[in-house]
């Protein structure tokens, strides 16, 4: 099948599956008369789940979707995204609600299927086009899901509880459409077509420390082994692309923030619905509530600042670390003004540029990454990198929001998230000084900008003298 039509389903797919209009109003859904539970009970009973299930199944998912070769898990996340929403729809209390959250985390676990099966499916010319394509279909549709959301409730032509049901029939459409695509053969670890021979089977027993080396120089076309020689085989892959990776200074710095970034910002989206109705409750004027506008605007902005953002040839090995202090202090500064602010259209302004930052310096990371990777490791290191930051999700879902430590409210919670983007902007900003002054010291050109022809060797250059 020709790699167009694989990729048009593929979108079809993506589009589905982020055509969830309930989404934007959730919260108000749980605690408005349709479901009845209150700001703390959402707040610290039943989010908090779809955070910690999130982080426990997302390892498990990404191997188990190499060894059953992606469509079955894509399949997987379209089954589970109906069943989040159908049980949302018609459960009524909090053991309920739980459930809801734990399908939640496995549902976008199992979305590591979507974004890595072009991978192991289509011919390594075609990853950006691919890339892009699928990307797109993503936002396109988020977009068109807040869009419908906000003008069927501003208009009275459905309300909360009835946005579920547009939900539940897209994600229904999207796990039988996900029936159309092709099975793939071969898979990244598990299923290799240049799979080991048996005699190196043997020599990975005897020879210790070396393993790692005499699978990426012994391996052969054609040979079919047991189950566990393919486990073991797929373990010494992982180990290999996972010590090559991390052992570049410039992939490590990029992944922390990637990490502690994206820890913060699942955090803040999955909590900001909870301060807007708080902002709301306090303001009786506000009549109509703009959640699902303000998210169509959010997303088509980043879009737009995405693909600009693919154009800068900055010397990243340079001043990488001092864009990155530079934007988490200004995130953090924007959670403060949340926390401080019970306007509600200062606290979307916010959330908007929120978003948009994150964006754009995440593409930045993600590209700077996959500079520094063999084509192979893509899903693992993203991967790995989305694991670290759940750990750190949950670890500060636990301290910031669990009774048992600091238990704070809404409004507090938001001032805690701007502390922890201005302590992780200072830390950039260090790590920045040292790496102008290696520069220095070393009589490197402070070059900022850098020609497009030039960009990938000057990124390269950079890195190879910080290493």
């Amino acid at each position: 099948m020709k790699w167009q039509i694989i990729c048009c389903i593929l979108c079809i797919f993506g589009f589905l599956k982020e055509f969830r209009p309930n989404e934007p109003f959730v919260t108000n859904y749980l605690t408005g008369p349709w479901k009845n539970f209150t700001q703390p009970q959402v707040n610290q009973e039943i989010y908090p789940v779809g955070t910690y299930c999130y982080f426990f199944t997302l390892i498990l998912v990404f191997l188990l979707t190499d060894l059953i070769r992606y469509k079955p898990a894509i399949i997987l996340c379209g089954l589970s995204g109906a069943a989040t929403f159908a049980i949302i729809r018609f459960g009524t209390t909090i053991p309920h609600m739980q459930v809801v959250e734990f399908l939640y985390g496995l549902f976008f676990s199992t979305e590591v299927a979507y974004y890595t099966y072009i991978y192991a499916k289509v011919s390594k010319e075609h990853y950006q086009q691919v890339t892009s394509y699928t990307r797109g279909a993503f936002l396109c549709g988020r977009f068109a899901s807040s869009l419908v959301a906000q003008l069927t409730t501003s208009f009275s032509v459905l309300d909360y509880e009835q946005l579920n049901y547009l939900t539940i029939g897209s994600l229904s459409l999207a796990t039988i459409w996900a029936i159309f695509l092709p099975p793939v053969k071969q898979s990244i670890y598990f299923h290799r077509i240049d799979i080991i021979t048996s005699d190196i089977s043997t020599s990975l027993e005897s020879q210790g420390s070396n393993k790692t080396l005499s699978i990426s120089s012994h391996r052969a076309s054609n040979v079919t082994l047991p189950f566990y020689a393919k486990v073991r085989h797929a373990y010494f892959l992982l180990w290999e692309d996972f010590i090559k990776a991390y052992s570049n200074k410039h992939v490590v710095k990029w992944s922390l923030w990637w990490a502690f970034a994206t820890c913060g910002y699942l955090q803040v989206i999955s909590y900001i619905q909870l301060l807007w109705e708080d902002a709301v409750l306090n303001s009786p004027d506000i009549k109509i509530i703009y959640n699902g506008a303000i998210e169509a605007v959010y997303t088509i902005i980043s879009a737009v600042v995405v693909l600009g953002v693919g154009n800068l040839h900055f010397n990243w090995p340079l001043i990488g670390e001092a864009i990155l202090s530079i934007f988490s202090m200004f995130e953090g500064v924007l959670m403060l003004i949340t926390y401080a602010s019970s306007n509600i259209w200062v606290l979307y302004t916010a959330y908007i540029a929120f978003g948009v930052i994150y964006h754009s310096i995440i593409t930045i990371a993600s590209f700077e990454v996959a500079k520094n990777l063999s084509e192979d490791s893509y899903g693992l290191i993203f991967g790995l990198n989305t694991f670290f930051a759940l750990l750190l999700q949950s670890l500060l879902t636990y301290i910031v929001i669990s009774k048992d430590v600091l238990g704070l409210n809404i409004r507090l919670q938001y001032m805690a998230y701007g502390g922890y983007y201005l302590v992780l902007g200072v830390i950039f900003l260090i790590m920045n000084i040292f790496t102008v002054v290696h520069y220095l010291r070393n009589q490197k050109p402070l070059k900022i900008w850098v020609k497009s022809m030039d960009s990938v060797a000057e990124s390269r250059d950079g890195i190879h003298e910080l290493n």
